[in-house]
């Protein structure tokens, strides 16, 4: 699982809201990067077989996922932790396991990545590296000590993943409904992705089990993500990533799509983590 493993669709049941007040459009159109505060979290996800399509050999899948963002003086540190365990037609079992971290600083500009994944209990990827942009807005590169001589160029208008989903949700805010960015989180040796993001109407609040948990019974909206390597050219995404996101980028209800299966991630607790005293 990639970037938002980080983040494919399922969007769930929650309070559609017809149209906002007018302070809130006036919100609206000043929306900006600046403006969106995400709070540092860990949640933690179930993760199960979704849904299966003819001719898929995936018959289940269960597993976890741990996800940290925690702040500090000088920007975000994210941490993935996953174990997912697939089924075939004839009853074999994989056991794959995904760590992932990662550190943007404040103003987007610099990255630093580990992405480690095994399957059987053997190493598949070992990757390390890190990444810059020469400014807002501007190119730049990313080089892999992990395999060693490595370099992505990374186009003007690339963005790490913190940066990224800031933008989403000052998107969401601006009533936009399409939103194209490039992204690199050096999750695999890809490079840089083009991410297509659709964003969904607004939810008024969550509801059912976290309507009374502070983090989650904020406003939302769900959105649907397709990857398109830049180095390939595709006219189907690698995969799609379905999920609700709310304004503080606490996110639920994933669902990766892989063509012939989905997996689903269900958010089975949350906690915020304290913010630095910078």
């Amino acid at each position: 699982m990639r970037y938002l493993a980080m983040i494919g669709m399922s969007i769930g049941a929650a309070m559609l809201v017809a149209g906002a007040t007018q302070e809130a459009a006036g919100q609206a159109r000043v929306a900006s990067v600046d403006t969106v505060d995400i709070v540092p979290h860990r949640a933690v996800y179930v993760i199960e077989l979704g849904r299966t399509r003819q001719g898929g050999n995936v018959t289940g899948a269960r597993g976890a996922l741990v996800m940290e963002w925690e702040k500090s003086c000088s920007g975000w540190t994210v941490k993935q932790q996953l174990r997912l365990d697939l089924t075939d037609n004839d009853g074999n079992t994989v056991e794959t396991e995904s760590n992932f971290s990662s550190f943007e600083s404040g103003d987007g500009l610099q990255y630093r990545f580990t992405t480690r994944n095994t399957r059987g209990g053997q190493v598949t990827e070992d990757l390390q590296g890190s990444a810059r942009l020469a400014a807002p807005g501007g190119a730049g590169t990313a080089d892999f000590s992990q395999p060693k001589g490595t370099r992505f160029d990374l186009p003007k208008g690339t963005l790490f993943p913190t940066r990224h989903m800031a933008e989403l949700i000052a998107a969401a805010r601006r009533g936009e409904r399409v939103v194209y960015r490039t992204v690199f989180d050096g999750a695999s040796l890809d490079g840089p992705l083009a991410v297509n993001a659709v964003v969904g109407k607004p939810l008024l609040k969550a509801t059912g089990t976290w309507a009374k948990e502070p983090l989650t019974n904020r406003p939302s909206w769900p959105m649907r993500m397709a990857f398109f390597p830049l180095k390939e050219s595709k006219a189907e995404p690698d995969y799609e990533l379905g999920m609700r996101v709310f304004d503080n980028a606490v996110g639920d209800e994933y669902e990766l799509d892989y063509g012939s299966f989905t997996v689903r991630a269900t958010i089975e607790r949350i906690e915020a983590i304290a913010r630095p005293k910078c």
